[in-house]
């Protein structure tokens, strides 16, 4: 099962997110990532937040379908983000899957975070991933199979160092090659064609592939 988070950040295209929304996804929403919810026209299976960027009774008078959802509600001095916690939801209810869309925007350490969290979920066995209009990311150890239509892929090792087996389909490729954190070498890197993979042998490394 798969699980869809929306979170409070940037979302500039709603059309765009509501068709990547699948009819058989568990949707959570992330405190006023209600907003998000209502102008995509998508009713979440679940909202939670401590509700510091939204007063949730003020939505549900407004909005009377919101009444149906489930919320719950976080105490303010926690040690989780609402995202965080979102994604430990989906994994107790069963998810293997997380996509986290509105990660991204004006605040950069919650951005980071959110990023931070793709880590969190590889090591409990979640494929995740964050996307917005302009960029995919996700985090991996093993085998990165591309699953994006995006021209631009970036490699940036998590480890200090991490070692490539092999990449498939690269303008630049790499083979048996020892990429060090730090380094700018995986930036930007451009796709031949559309199957990308891409192997390591020890180490993880987060991949964005991207559009200008």
């Amino acid at each position: 099962m798969r699980a869809v988070i929306i979170s409070n950040g940037i979302i500039e295209n709603y059309e765009y997110f509501k068709r990547k929304i699948k009819e058989d996804d568990f949707v959570i929403c992330a405190d006023g990532a209600i907003k998000h919810c209502i102008n995509m026209h998508v009713v979440p299976n679940l909202w939670i937040g401590d509700f510091d960027s939204c007063d949730n009774e003020e939505y549900t008078q407004k909005y009377s379908y919101l009444k149906s959802v489930p919320v719950i509600s976080l105490n303010p001095q926690k040690d989780e983000t609402d995202t965080h916690y979102a994604c430990n939801v989906a994994i107790e209810k069963g998810c293997t899957d997380i996509l986290i869309i509105g990660a991204l925007g004006k605040r950069m350490d919650h951005a980071i975070s959110n990023i931070g969290l793709l880590e969190h979920l590889l090591s409990r066995g979640i494929n995740g991933r964050i996307e917005d209009e302009h960029n995919t990311i996700s985090v991996f150890s093993d085998t990165y199979i591309s699953e994006a239509d995006r021209k631009y892929i970036s490699l940036i090792p998590l480890d200090k160092e991490v070692n490539v087996k092999k990449t498939d389909g690269l303008l630049y490729p790499l083979e048996n090659h020892i990429m060090k954190r730090g380094y700018s070498l995986g930036i930007s890197n451009e796709k031949k064609k559309n199957s990308i993979v891409i192997t390591l042998t020890s180490g993880t490394m987060l991949v964005i592939e991207s559009e200008d």
